[in-house]
C-alpha cells in the first residue's frame, strides 16, 4: 500500500495507441504500489479488441462516451454512458464499438500488469490518443506482440474483426 498519496496530472500520462485504440496510463501499479492501473481509452468507431483473456488482471471499466459492447463468457450487452463492466481474471472478454462514433471510457485493471503490457505492446504517442491514427503493426510486431500476451498472461482466442 502507499504510504502518501501523489498527483497524476494528465499532460503527463504516458500515451499508447494499440490496434487503434487510445490509451493513456493515468495511474500505473508503480504509483499505485501494484494495486491497480487506471487507463483512459479511446475506441473508434467499430473497433474490435477480439476475444480474449487476461489470467492476471481483473479488468473493470466504465463508458463516459459513446457504446461499447460487451461479452464476457457467455454474455453480451451494450453498454453506453454511464455504464459499468467487471471482467474477472480467467474469463474470457470481448470489447466492441458498434459505433457510430468514438467510444470513451476508463479502465481499472487489478493489479495493473495489463498498463505494462500497453506500455511494451503498443505504439508510443507523443501527445493525445488519437483514434483516426492508422498505424498497423508489421509481422514482426505481431510476433513480439504475441511474446508479449504470453508474458503478461493474455491468451488471444479470436483475433479483432477487419
Amino acid at each position: 500500500m502507499a504510504d502518501h498519496g501523489f498527483f497524476s496530472t494528465t499532460a503527463a500520462a504516458p500515451h499508447y495507441l494499440f490496434f487503434g485504440v487510445g490509451m493513456r496510463i493515468l495511474l500505473s501499479p508503480a504509483q499505485t504500489s501494484g494495486q491497480f492501473a487506471l487507463v483512459e481509452g479511446i475506441m473508434p468507431a467499430h473497433g474490435d479488441g477480439g476475444l480474449h483473456v487476461h489470467h492476471r488482471d481483473d479488468k473493470s471499466m466504465t463508458i463516459l462516451e459513446g457504446t461499447l459492447e460487451v461479452t464476457i463468457g457467455e454474455e453480451t450487452g451494450l453498454l453506453g454512458e454511464g455504464d459499468s463492466y467487471f471482467a474477472p481474471r480467467g474469463v474470457p472478454h470481448r470489447l466492441r464499438n458498434p459505433g457510430p462514433g468514438a467510444m470513451r471510457s476508463l479502465l481499472i485493471a487489478t493489479p495493473g500488469e495489463f498498463a505494462a503490457f500497453i506500455a511494451e505492446a503498443a505504439v508510443s504517442l507523443n501527445g493525445t490518443p488519437s483514434p483516426d491514427a492508422e498505424i498497423r503493426p508489421s509481422i514482426d510486431d505481431m510476433e513480439r506482440i504475441d511474446r508479449l500476451t504470453q508474458k503478461y498472461g493474455i491468451e488471444m482466442l479470436s483475433p479483432p474483426a477487419g
